[in-house]
């Protein structure tokens, strides 16, 4: 009979980090930090002199918020002993700050890489290897995010609850390549604590099933005192042979544990006596390596000559979660954005410092951490702790809402924005924050007690004379403003001001005369480029762009704007969950129109027309669009007012783009690339939803639609595809705006009742037949004119 080498398995401990989750944020930031004090004194005590290097202590730093904590508490001494620690092989440093949701966009992304990288270069450490554990993907600029911070290796340790991995099985190693043609190794491995699970962890821990693919383990799922071989001995045998039997192809895997069967774990050293025990009496079947990811990539590149090399997007199954808390997601969208547009005006920091700029982004990524809520907060969403912590996630978006609007604030002071005084001068700056040339609207505000100016006669003129046009609009919540429309530059900055006239001159008015009220039967706006029809029945029916005299909306799908309610009424959100490769059991929902109540025309004057679209629909309190047309222009706005029911089964609320074009597929907006649905994506990868940065393009033969939506992430392509679990759809047919859900049975909210706005601008151009052009538009149309007063 042949010899059989041992089967190793490279057990490699870490911390998983749940900002939240277990404990109070607050709470956990402290455990971490005496986690990775632990974990130093442990790698350098001295017993680690006796152990041979297969039974060493070894740990992950996985994320370096964690590092950051303990250094800011330790101090220089601390860093000295943390140096010493990844120095000696036994720690060893990665690259991800924390885990994250798809939220953030290219630049915070790469921002979140840095302060790894500059601990690593500052102290001559390697930074080789990013760990990720629980979330199902990320974007594929995260490829060149890695490959740019000379990280070679990423190991994935996803978790299946509402989720899934891409090939349709774990234990895969391949070559991730980038739009770009750069490359990392990935290892698509098992859900972390396996090592708890087989035993291999002395102390308190879960034993039993490993939940892995096709395979068990007989014992009861329970907490036991682990002190010794027994539960080892009773479960890696029937593992190695079991993986052989199902196809796995290598002779080695690696198992991730932690110091407890929990989250957010202290880290032990109780396993290495186990191990070197273990190897001794069994070595010659099975082999056991403490390592760290550095070590066992190491082994991977040596052991696997032809590993394949695969090129898309890893859709995240998880992120949806966001929408469960949509205003503070909005939020954080808006303090994203604002920080962008203040950049853009202080690109040499002139008015605000680097760690002012370093304070936004620190609330940035602490929002758009995986973790949200408690791990209780489906269950018992009443109790005042589990308030507690997803008031705390809160506090993030807040935070990082405020201090970008302050750097804002800070920017456009510089930029001539006058004090708040008695009796302020009429004289303005209009800035285009978009680095694209663009005609579009700008507000010169009046506050409320000006409005006596208003029986003078006024003209807009810029500094060399020139007078624009101008209608009186109520843009803001107070007070009124003077709409003009202008065409900018990119970057341009205007300076305009307001003259007083003695004599009557009517070339300052632009009214438009229209009967503004609610509307019966059918309705039309038309201007030189677009035809829109609606009636009391279908709502939004017909949009015509009229140089081609293509149709742009789908016959017979709900109107443009339209509101869809999913339901999955009584169902156990655990059903679908699949925890562990379990097999889902996929409820039965239930998807309900809006029904048309109302159509208003609410305003109409010289650059454009508003109308507000009223529906019935279940699920929510009131529901209405409006719709501003503009005269001028092929780019329209819509805005949904949303006031949603407080329901506690499983639900969606949604709104319709039913767009058309020949041969039209969609581009998303993603963190460092544009993707079609499917098609630049990693096999097997979700296709059920997606989040995107600005936005989706649809990208035909002849003319193109992009579709900015500055305040919901989440969207659906061809149909509601909810708890679908679909991983193959052609990237066409309607887009559905994702705007809230509570679908998960854990962490995330339980309940989305309450009022919201979600904001979209839809831009229908012969130029976005190229898709760079279609994304580019979708981003830059998040940007509008700002207007300061001097």
């Amino acid at each position: 009979m042949q010899r059989r080498d041992p089967f190793t398995f490279f057990i490699i401990q870490h911390s998983h980090i749940d900002i939240g989750y277990t404990e109070r944020q607050e709470v956990i930031t402290e455990y971490q930090t005496q986690f990775v004090e632990q974990a130093v004194e442990l790698a350098l005590s001295p017993e680690q002199l006796s152990r041979d290097d297969n039974a060493k202590f070894k740990f992950m730093l996985e994320g370096f918020w964690a590092v950051e904590k303990y250094l800011s508490k330790t101090g220089s001494s601390g860093r000295a002993k943390l140096v010493e620690a990844l120095k000696s092989g036994n720690i060893e440093l990665t690259a991800f700050y924390l885990h994250l949701t798809e939220l953030l966009d290219e630049g915070h992304l790469r921002d979140t890489l840095k302060p790894a990288l500059e601990f690593a270069t500052e102290e001559g450490i390697p930074l080789v290897s990013a760990m990720s554990c629980d979330v199902n993907g990320f974007s594929w600029g995260m490829v060149d995010a890695l490959y740019d911070a000379g990280v070679k290796y990423l190991s994935t340790n996803i978790n299946t609850h509402h989720g899934g991995c891409p090939f349709g099985k774990p234990n895969v190693p391949f070559y991730w390549e980038s739009p770009q043609g750069n490359r990392i190794l990935v290892w698509q491995g098992l859900t972390y604590h396996k090592a708890n699970l087989l035993g291999i962890i002395p102390g308190y821990n879960m034993v039993g099933n490993p939940y892995i693919p096709g395979l068990s383990v007989e014992d009861t799922h329970r907490y036991v005192d682990v002190q010794d071989m027994e539960y080892a001995e009773k479960s890696l045998f029937p593992l190695a042979e079991g993986l052989r039997n199902d196809g796995y192809e290598y002779e080695f895997i690696p198992i991730m544990g932690s110091g407890l069967y929990t989250d957010n774990s202290p880290p032990t050293d109780s396993y290495c006596e186990l191990i070197r025990q273990w190897n001794d009496k069994h070595g010659d079947q099975i082999e056991l390596r403490t390592a760290t990811l550095a070590e066992y990539f190491a082994y991977l590149e040596s052991a696997v000559p032809d590993i394949p090399v695969y090129r898309g997007d890893w859709n995240d199954w998880w992120t949806d979660g966001v929408i469960s808390t949509a205003l503070e997601t909005s939020l954080f969208r808006n303090a994203q954005r604002t920080k962008r547009v203040a950049e853009r005006f202080d690109p040499e920091r002139k008015y605000v410092t680097e760690e002012e700029w370093k304070s936004v982004t620190s609330a940035l990524v602490l929002y758009a951490e995986h973790t949200w809520g408690h791990s209780a907060s489906l269950h018992r969403p009443y109790d005042f702790r589990v308030q507690q912590l997803l008031l705390r996630k809160t506090k993030y978006a807040v935070e990082a809402d405020e201090l970008s609007c302050i750097a804002l604030d800070k920017v456009l002071a510089g930029k001539g924005q006058g004090d708040f005084t008695a009796r302020r001068t009429f004289t303005y700056k209009v800035m285009n924050p978009s680095i694209e040339t663009r005609m579009s609207l700008a507000y010169l505000s009046l506050d409320y007690w000006e409005s006596p100016i208003f029986e003078d006669t006024i003209r807009v003129v810029d500094l060399q004379g020139r007078q624009y046009p101008y209608v009186r609009v109520n843009h803001s919540l107070r007070g009124q403003e003077l709409c003009i429309q202008l065409q900018m530059e990119p970057l341009e900055e205007i300076e305009l001001k307001l003259e007083f006239l003695t004599v009557t001159d009517e070339s300052h008015k632009a009214e438009v005369k229209s009967v503004i009220g609610e509307a019966k039967g059918t309705g039309c706006f038309e201007n030189d480029l677009l035809r829109v029809e609606w009636d009391d029945k279908k709502g939004v029916h017909t949009l015509i762009h009229k140089p081609s005299e293509k149709s742009l909306l789908v016959d017979g799908a709900s109107g443009l704007g339209a509101p869809l309610y999913q339901l999955f009424e009584g169902v156990n959100r655990w059903d679908p969950a699949g925890f562990g490769y379990k097999a889902r059991m996929i409820p039965k929902g239930e998807v309900f129109n809006g029904q048309i109540k109302r159509i208003t025309n609410t305003g109409s004057n010289y650059f454009y027309e508003t109308w507000e679209f009223e529906y019935d629909v279940r699920g929510a309190h009131a529901y209405a669009f409006e719709i501003k047309f503009y005269r001028t222009g092929s780019r329209f706005d819509l805005s949904v007012r949303l006031n949603k029911e407080n329901i506690l089964d499983p639900e969606g609320m949604y709104t319709s783009f039913p767009f058309q074009t020949e041969q039209g597929i969609w581009y998303l907006d993603k963190a460092g690339a544009a993707i079609r649905p499917c098609i630049d994506q990693l096999p097997n990868a979700c296709g059920d939803y997606y989040s995107v940065q600005s936005g989706a393009s649809l990208v035909g033969n002849d003319l193109g639609i992009s579709i900015t939506t500055l305040d919901a992430p989440m969207v659906h392509i061809g149909k509601l595809r909810l708890w679908d679990y679909t991983e193959q759809i052609e990237p066409t047919g309607p887009l559905y705006s994702w705007l809230t859900n509570n679908k998960w049975d854990t962490n995330f909210k339980a309940s989305c009742g309450g009022f919201y706005e979600f904001r979209y601008t839809i831009d229908v151009n012969q130029a976005y037949t190229d898709s760079t052009k279609a994304i580019r538009a979708c981003q830059e149309n998040s940007y509008d004119f700002l207007a300061i007063r001097k």
